[in-house]
Order: structure tokens, then C-alpha cells, then sequence
């Protein structure tokens, strides 16, 4: 019994020393990284059920006092909360995996990367998915349609080579070039040189805070590419494949059938004048609707004969990888674009290169190579030929080939036009091939200084070069033929042929350097501060030469011409040395605080005016991190954060050397009886221009919600661009052009949302997104007279208090149905009278007479809406993808040579005129037909405005990725997808297309393509 209670009592007292031992506290150390091996700063370490706890430092690392039993509890916002028993560990390694939340993204901003979390200002960040990579885009600038709230992205045409697409940032800020500074890899260079499949990442910098790091560029907003880097591990070869068809999104309807567009030209000839002879005769009229044979009797439709079916094929190869030390990327690109119209194609190769490597611990290296040919070709310029194309007829043969060659056609009745356009003749018998090659190379260095002190320098050269040549082919090939007849009744062979050689090239060699120092003080306080430095210069220049008659067709050589060999050009080089600084603070955090400033010195100026200062600073708040407002919301509410900034950037995109006096070669003047060459002043000199100013605020809104599946963002800003430059009025006797003077105002105003969720059920997972912006601009002053309109473009205009590009032009209120009617309303002519028919002008003024006091504010050529939405899902193995875009609030003024009511003989006549005005037909919104002589209702009026809003499918993809046991884990990947491109568009706009970079412009320019494609992804 004693030797029993001896033992219970020895096995007790080891108990309760075990206990002891283990219920004291002893230093517990750790690190914490993500699944890259990054370590990470601010994750929260406690021990459960108690109030203890600690944050990582800078390092990841960590430290407190802790008992074996205890558990400790990881949390970091944007990571999977983890927990880990402590036990007899004393140093512990701890990975955290990223959670299903967009706050875990890194976001590319100037000069380096924060965490998305962590953003005060107002960036937005698309990443290249597998679904984006795949789409068949042509060029880089086209992508980012519908993808990102407050951008404006519209593709102007669908031409091999001249697809690159405009792009605005919370709307037009300046009256002169407002397209946004992009920056590749850290350089300033071309979205169209960059391959699609070689994009990591695209951000874009909307506000000054975000943006004043690159100060007198930034006014118009920053686009950053950043491209792909290879990763540690075993190699990777990636093949994507596609090959496609593309035809256009609309071309003209025009009238077609020759009898129908006979009878209506006879209708114009006798409009104002019913004793007029009409040309066609009823005769003629009868032959074409009665005959069978369509080559002597045609009923031509040009916009068939114009523009078919084209094709395009790319391919793509990647290889990516690297060692503990060395890392890879390299890339292959090749497409050929075949234009839905003929004679207009592109061939594009691309290499890239980047790679890293890691000299020591401390010293790394790197790389960036791009290289890029494109060979173009193009019948001239295609919108010369569209228009010139409207002079047709659709009594024309288009050409005929045969055993004599190939012959084309002209007028096939002595009733048509003598002095038709053969559109055919020009796109087959016009050449002008373009090559163009661009050399990109970036190196950099870095060196970590002490723990968190790196030292970063970048040196780069952006090569570009363009050679040109436009020429057409002489001879019998160039005449016209009646081939009713059978002879020839034009010969446009009347000049000798020439050539025009253009070789242009532009040269950026770029230099900037960072400090970067990131600080803990404690661990609540935390600093990263940014000093750098950079210099750039851009070179260019531009040689023309000419040479006329050629002995044949096939020697279009400079070296091979006869007569009047003539040679230009000129050359241009700019400068810009900038300082800039960024300090970040953050409390917790809970409070973030980001200042910036930038010096810029500019040659664009006049000495004594060359530099100029901008500065930004922003905060932003994260409720959730106090615990008032924590404990206060529900349980679905993961993240609010607020956000507001303020800035001021510049813009020094303006034509260059204006604080010059600027002078013309090769005028020739006569002196002393000699003909003597000599310059011509053009441009008095403005020595006190200086940078365009923009001022910027916002104020922003996130939220992430429902364990992070639903996240808002809510912004509204303020942008005001001073000092703009304007050509101020002068008196005609100047004899000169005005100077340019910092004059102008404009003032954009808006808000945008974006909104997404995402989610899984099962093996189904599903996705939306959209965003929608509101821009109101408006020219706050213009050549500091209220009353004075400058003229962009037809009826577009400037004018203080209206948007830039505003229609101005007379009200309409109807047509004319009567003599009476026209008696009794407001002269509208100056001599005559209007008859039944044409379109009633409102009398604005009330005095009775129509005139130029009348004109009013009619349309709005910059939208005020803007929108996207995406849509996707996924099924074993199965994925759907839909991106609509779309802009609202937008008119466009559509009266040009393809739609007119005032008919000139032998121009082409638009379909929906078959319902003008008659007496027979008055339950119509058309006028009635007229010659062109009569412009009456041609004058710029609110009849010719058309919305020009529009809802465009702009992709819809279905992908299909097969299980890896499909090929015994042969192959990483294998996925197979279809692919349409500006599938779908609704629209009220008449014209080729709604969506076009300038909406000032009718639209006569290579049509819009709807493509269709079939590919392939393939990872071994």
C-alpha cells in the first residue's frame, strides 16, 4: 500500500511539473510567406483564445511569448486564416494561402508595386487570364474595351496594321493632344508593339495621385504594361494557335438596282426645276430592267465588290523557367492578317526577351528585349478611296478580265456621268507597302543597400523606324472602259508615274534611377520612402524623295525613275531631366497616407519656363480596422475602405518649338529678274508659353463583402486643365499664323462604379463584373471670349460652356408640306423660296429669317456614358466568357458623300432615301431629293444628328480544357476554344460603325471587322 501511494504521489508530482513546464511562457520566433516564398509584413499572430498577440514586421518575421499548448492564429487580409499549434516548436515557418479576394492582388503602380489593399488612389488593374490571352486581338490597345471604369477605349478601324485604338481617361482634358503617357516595362513607348500573350498585367493610373509621380506627362492619365518574367522551376513550353475569318460589323447600304437609281436621278434633275431635261432616258431605263446579261447591264454593288471575306492566322511560343538564381522569359509571335478588303494585309513577328538573375544576395540583374517588324500593305489611303468611291455607279462594271488582260469598267451608257470612279481600279492598281521595325531594350540593376534600403537603376533604348512607299501602276492599265461599247471612254494615264519614298525614325533613350527605403517603426508605424531621378531624349527624323516616269510597272525604285527627282525632310530632339519623391504611411494598417512630387525640366519651352513643379497627396481609411466599427457591422462585411486626393499634373504634349518663330523652305521669290529660293515666316514666336496644368480630386469608395466573393468601388473626381493652348484671333492683316497662347479651360466632371461577384458551386463556378462611368466635359474658357467658336470639324465646334466638339447648327422642326406652309414660316433663303419637302428651321431669334444667329447647340460628340460587363462560368473542364461594352450620351453629325439628300450626278445614292419626301410619300422624317447645287437642307442642322450610342457583344468565348489523364500526363494543358470577335452590336447609328476614336467625324474609314476564330492553347 505504501509502495502504491509512493508511486501515485511520484507520477503526480511529474504531472504537475510537466505542467508547469508547460503552462510557461517562453519567446516564440517565426517567419510568414505566401506561396512564392514572399515574406509577408502586417499579418496579425495571436493566441487563441486570448487577447495576445503580435504583427509581422517588415521582414515577416515575429516574436512573442507564447506556452506549448497555445495555438497561434494567423490572419492577413487577402489570405486563408490559419491556425498552428505550438507544442516544443520554437522557430516556426508559417505559409499562408491566398484567399478567393481581390484585395491579395498586386498592383503595378509608378515606380513599383503596392498591394491593391493598400491603394489610396484611384488605379485600376487588368490581368491577362487565359481567356483574355486567347482572344485573337490585333493590337495590344484594342483590349482593354469594357475592361476598365472611366476609360474609353474605341477602335477606329478594322485595317491590317491601323487598328490601334484611341484612348481616353475620365474624358478629353485638353483642346490638343490628349492621349495618355504609356509606359512599357518602365519606359515610355507603344501598346501596338506589345504581343497580347507577353502581357502580365495592365494598370491604369486615372488620378493625380496616382499619376503626379510622372508629373508633366500624366495630365491625360498613365497606362503601365508590364510583361511577363519567368519562375523559378522546371521549364515551361506554352503554344497557343488560332486561325479565324472576319468580315465587316456594317458597310453602306446604298440603291443598287441601276433602273431604281436611274428613275431617282431623274427625280433630282427635275426637283427645283420641272422643265429640266432629265439624262436618263426611259429607253435606258427599260434595257437595264429587262436584260439578262449583268456584265453589259450591271447592277454593281460596290460594297461587295470592295470588301469580302478575310482571314488571319497567329501563332505564339513561349518559354519560361529558371534556377534559384536565374530566371526567363522568352516569347515568339507571328500573324497574318488578311483585310476584308483586298491588297490590304499585315505580316508581324515579335520576340521578347526578359530575364533576371540574382549576381548575390544582394545584387540581382536584369533584361527586357522586344523586338518588332511589321510589313503593311495598303492600296493608298483607303478613306481617299471610300470617299472617291461614292462618285460610282451602280451601272458600272467593276472590270472584266480576259485573254487581253484586264480591262476596267466606266460608264456603260452615254446617259451616265462621263467622270465616274472605278474604287476596284484604285485598290488593285495603287500600292502603298509600309514596313516598320521597332528595337526595345531595357537593363537594370539593383542593389539591397542594408534590409531595406534598395538602390535601382534603368538604362533604355526604344528604336522605331518607318519605310514608306506609295506609287501606282501606269499605263493601259489605268484607263476606263464602256464595255457596251467596247472601247475605252477615260484615260487617267495622263501624267507620267510617281513615286513617293517616306523614311521616318524616332529614338528614346531613357535613364532613371530609384532609392527605395521601407521601415517598420514598431509595430504600428510603417514607411516606404522613394527618391529617383531620370533623363530622357528622344530623337527624330524624317527624309522624303520623289521621282517620276518609270520605265515599267515592276521598277519601283527611287533609282529607277526618269524625271523631277525631289528630296526633303527635317529633323526634331527633345529633352526631359525630371527629380521625383513618394513617402508612404501607414498606421495599422488602418490610416494610409501617400504624398508625391515631381520636378520636370522640358526643351519644349523657352528657357527661364522649362521646368515646372507637381505634387499629390491622398489618404484613405480602413473602417474595419477599428474595432468600433468593426464589432458595429455585420458579419458579411470583410473590407470598407475610403479614399480622397487631390493633384496637380501637366501636360507638355504640344506642338513642338511654338515658343520659336517658325519659318518654311523652298519658296521661290523673284529678284532682280532671278528666281531666287528664300524662307516664308508661318508662326510668330510666343517665347511665355509654358506646360498645360491639370488639377485633380477624387474621392473613392471600396468594399469587399460575403467573404470577399462581392466587391464595389465607387469613385467621384474632378479634373480641371488650365493654361491649355489656343490660337488666339488676330486681324487678317497679321498675314500670319497666331501664336499659341495658355489660354483655354476645361473642366471634366464625373463618377464611375464597378462592381463584381464570384463564386462556386460545386464543381460550377460563375462570375459578373461590370462598371459604368459618367463624364460631363466642358470648356470652361476659349480665347477668353464667350461668344467666339472655333471650328474642329464640319458642324463640330469650340465654344465656352458646351463640351468639346459640340454640334452647332439650326433646330429642325419638321418638313415643309406646302406652298402655304413655306409662306407663312421664317425666310430661310436668301433668294427663292423653299418648296414642300424640304426641312423647317426653327427661328431661335423670332425675327423672322433664318440665319446664322439661329444656330444652336445640337449633339454632343463626347459620350457621357460609358460601360462594361463580363460574364463567365466554368464546368469541368468548360468556360464561357462574355465582355459587352458600350457608350451612351454620344451623338455624331452623319451627312458626308455616302448619305446626302442633295445628289450630285453620278455619285452614289443611300438606300434610305428611297423613302424621301414626295407628294406621294409625305408620312416621312426624310427631305426630298435634290441636286447638289441645292444645299439648303445640307446645311448643318439637327436632322443630320444621329445617336450614336451603342451595346457591342465585344467577345464571347467557349473554351475546353482537357483532364491531364486525357494525354497520360503528357502535357500540362491542352485547351481548345472559339471565338468571336464584335459579335453582336445594337445601335441607332446609320453609318459603317458607332464606335470610332473621333465622333466629330462622319466615319468614312475602313469598316469595323466581326471575326470569328478557332484555336488552340497547348502547354507542355
Amino acid at each position: 500500500m505504501k509502495k502504491l501511494l509512493g508511486t501515485t504521489l511520484c507520477i503526480w508530482g511529474i504531472c504537475m511539473a510537466q505542467t508547469a513546464i508547460a503552462q510557461e511562457k517562453r519567446p516564440v520566433t517565426g517567419t510568414v510567406k505566401d506561396a512564392q516564398g514572399t515574406r509577408l509584413p502586417g499579418v496579425t499572430v495571436g493566441i487563441k483564445h486570448t487577447a495576445a498577440g503580435t504583427v509581422t514586421g517588415a521582414d515577416g518575421k515575429f516574436q512573442l511569448n507564447a506556452s506549448a499548448k497555445d495555438t497561434l492564429v494567423f490572419s492577413f487580409v487577402g489570405f486563408n486564416k490559419k491556425e498552428t499549434a505550438i507544442n516544443n516548436q520554437s522557430d516556426l515557418s508559417i505559409l499562408l494561402d491566398g484567399s478567393a479576394t481581390s484585395l491579395n492582388e498586386t498592383v503595378v503602380v509608378g515606380y513599383g508595386v503596392q498591394k491593391k489593399i493598400n491603394l489610396s488612389g484611384a488605379v485600376t488593374s487588368v490581368n491577362f487570364d487565359k481567356a483574355m490571352q486567347s482572344r485573337p486581338v490585333t493590337d495590344l490597345s484594342t483590349a482593354l474595351s469594357g475592361m476598365a471604369p472611366g476609360v474609353s477605349i474605341a477602335q477606329a478601324s478594322g485595317q491590317p496594321g491601323r487598328e490601334n485604338a484611341t484612348i481616353r481617361i475620365r474624358g478629353v482634358g485638353t483642346l490638343n493632344n490628349a492621349d495618355p503617357l504609356v509606359m512599357v516595362d518602365g519606359i515610355e513607348s507603344s501598346m501596338s508593339d506589345v504581343n497580347m500573350t507577353d502581357v502580365e498585367s495592365i494598370s491604369v493610373l486615372k488620378d493625380a495621385a496616382a499619376a503626379a509621380i510622372y508629373g508633366s506627362r500624366a495630365a491625360n492619365g498613365v497606362v503601365l504594361v508590364t510583361t511577363k518574367k519567368g519562375k523559378k522551376g522546371k521549364t515551361t513550353v506554352a503554344y497557343n494557335g488560332y486561325y479565324g475569318v472576319q468580315k465587316a460589323t456594317r458597310l453602306f447600304n446604298m440603291v443598287n438596282d441601276y433602273p431604281t437609281y436611274m428613275e431617282l436621278m431623274n427625280r433630282v434633275a427635275t426637283a427645283d426645276n420641272p422643265a429640266a431635261v432629265q439624262p436618263f432616258k426611259q429607253t435606258t431605263i427599260d434595257s437595264w430592267r429587262n436584260a439578262t446579261d449583268r456584265t453589259l447591264f450591271p447592277n454593281t454593288d460596290w460594297m461587295d465588290v470592295m470588301f469580302g471575306q478575310g482571314n488571319l492566322t497567329g501563332h505564339n511560343v513561349s518559354v519560361a523557367g529558371g534556377s534559384e538564381k536565374t530566371t526567363y522569359y522568352m516569347s515568339l509571335d507571328y500573324l497574318r492578317n488578311n483585310g476584308i478588303m483586298k491588297n490590304t494585309s499585315q505580316d508581324r513577328y515579335m520576340l521578347r526577351l526578359n530575364a533576371d538573375h540574382a549576381i548575390s544576395k544582394k545584387i540581382k540583374i536584369g533584361a527586357n528585349i522586344n523586338l518588332t517588324w511589321k510589313d503593311r500593305k495598303e492600296p493608298q489611303d483607303v478613306g481617299t478611296i471610300l470617299t472617291n468611291a461614292s462618285s460610282s455607279s451602280p451601272g458600272t462594271t467593276p472590270k472584266i478580265t480576259d485573254a487581253s488582260g484586264t480591262r476596267y469598267g466606266a460608264r456603260n451608257t452615254d446617259d451616265e456621268n462621263g467622270q465616274l470612279d472605278n474604287p476596284l481600279q484604285y485598290i488593285e492598281t495603287w500600292y502603298r507597302p509600309n514596313r516598320q521595325q521597332r528595337t526595345f531594350a531595357k537593363v537594370w540593376g539593383e542593389w539591397e543597400i542594408i534590409d531595406g534600403l534598395k538602390f535601382q537603376v534603368n538604362g533604355a533604348a526604344d528604336y522605331w523606324n518607318s519605310a514608306e512607299k506609295s506609287y501606282a501602276e501606269a499605263g493601259a492599265i489605268q484607263n476606263r472602259w464602256n464595255f457596251q461599247k467596247n472601247q475605252v471612254v477615260q484615260t487617267l494615264d495622263q501624267l507620267p508615274a510617281n513615286l513617293l519614298q517616306t523614311d521616318s525614325t524616332n529614338l528614346r533613350l531613357a535613364y532613371y534611377a530609384t532609392l527605395n527605403y521601407t521601415k517598420n517603426i514598431g509595430q504600428d508605424h510603417h514607411l516606404n520612402v522613394l527618391l529617383g531621378t531620370s533623363s530622357e531624349t528622344v530623337k527624330g527624323t524624317l527624309m522624303t524623295a520623289s521621282v517620276m516616269n518609270f520605265p515599267t510597272n515592276n521598277t519601283w525604285e527611287l533609282g529607277a525613275g526618269l524625271e523631277q527627282p525631289k528630296v526633303g525632310g527635317t529633323s526634331l530632339k527633345n529633352n526631359l531631366l525630371s527629380f521625383f519623391g513618394r513617402v508612404n504611411y501607414d498606421y495599422k494598417g488602418k490610416y494610409l497616407l501617400e504624398a508625391n512630387l515631381r520636378r520636370d525640366g522640358s526643351s519644349s519651352f523657352a528657357p527661364g519656363r522649362q521646368w515646372g513643379l507637381y505634387p499629390s497627396f491622398s489618404a484613405a481609411w480602413r473602417l474595419l480596422e477599428e474595432p468600433f466599427i468593426k464589432d458595429a457591422m455585420p458579419g458579411w462585411v470583410n473590407n470598407v475602405k475610403l479614399r480622397a486626393s487631390w493633384g496637380k499634373l501637366g501636360n507638355d504634349r504640344i506642338p513642338s518649338f511654338q515658343f520659336m518663330s517658325l519659318y518654311a523652305a523652298g519658296l521661290n521669290y523673284s529678284s532682280g529678274g532671278k528666281i531666287t529660293g528664300g524662307l516664308s515666316p508661318q508662326v510668330m514666336a510666343n517665347p511665355f508659353i509654358t506646360w498645360e496644368k491639370a488639377v485633380s480630386s477624387n474621392l473613392g469608395l471600396d468594399a469587399n463583402l460575403f467573404n470577399d466573393h462581392f466587391n464595389v468601388s465607387l469613385d467621384v473626381f474632378n479634373r480641371r486643365t488650365s493654361d491649355i493652348l489656343v490660337q488666339l484671333e488676330v486681324s487678317s492683316l497679321y498675314g500670319l499664323n497666331p501664336p499659341y497662347q495658355n489660354v483655354g479651360i476645361v473642366e471634366n466632371k464625373g463618377w464611375e462604379l464597378t462592381m463584381g461577384y464570384n463564386n462556386k458551386a460545386g464543381a460550377f463556378s460563375y462570375g459578373i463584373s461590370g462598371n459604368v462611368s459618367n463624364i460631363n466635359n466642358k470648356v470652361v474658357r476659349y480665347q477668353a471670349n464667350p461668344d467666339a467658336v472655333g471650328i474642329i470639324n464640319g458642324a463640330a465646334v469650340i465654344r465656352e460652356g458646351w463640351s468639346i466638339g459640340s454640334l452647332y447648327g439650326y433646330q429642325v422642326a419638321g418638313i415643309f408640306q406646302s406652298d402655304e406652309e413655306v409662306a407663312a414660316w421664317a425666310r430661310q433663303r436668301s433668294s427663292g423660296l423653299n418648296k414642300p419637302g424640304d426641312l423647317k428651321y426653327v427661328d431661335i431669334q423670332g425675327d423672322k429669317k433664318i440665319d446664322g444667329s439661329d444656330r444652336v447647340n445640337i449633339g454632343n460628340t463626347i459620350p457621357k456614358w460609358y460601360f462594361g460587363l463580363n460574364l463567365n462560368a466554368g464546368y469541368k473542364g468548360f468556360d464561357l466568357a462574355l465582355l459587352f461594352q458600350g457608350v451612351g450620351g454620344v451623338n455624331r453629325y452623319y451627312q458626308d458623300s455616302w448619305y446626302n439628300s442633295s445628289i450630285r450626278f453620278g455619285r452614289q445614292i443611300n438606300a434610305d432615301f428611297l423613302n424621301a419626301w414626295t407628294p406621294e410619300n409625305r408620312e416621312t422624317n426624310l427631305p426630298r431629293l435634290t441636286d447638289a447645287s441645292n444645299t439648303d437642307n445640307n446645311r448643318a442642322s439637327s436632322f443630320w444628328v444621329q445617336d450614336a450610342s451603342f451595346v457591342r457583344l465585344k467577345n464571347i468565348q467557349l473554351s475546353y480544357t482537357f483532364p491531364k489523364h486525357f494525354f497520360n500526363n503528357a502535357l500540362q494543358s491542352v485547351r481548345v476554344y472559339v471565338n468571336a470577335q464584335n459579335a453582336f452590336t445594337w445601335t441607332k447609328f446609320k453609318g459603317l460603325d458607332p464606335e470610332i476614336a473621333d465622333y466629330t467625324k462622319a466615319g468614312i474609314q475602313y469598316p469595323n471587322v466581326r471575326m470569328i476564330t478557332g484555336g488552340v492553347n497547348v502547354i507542355f
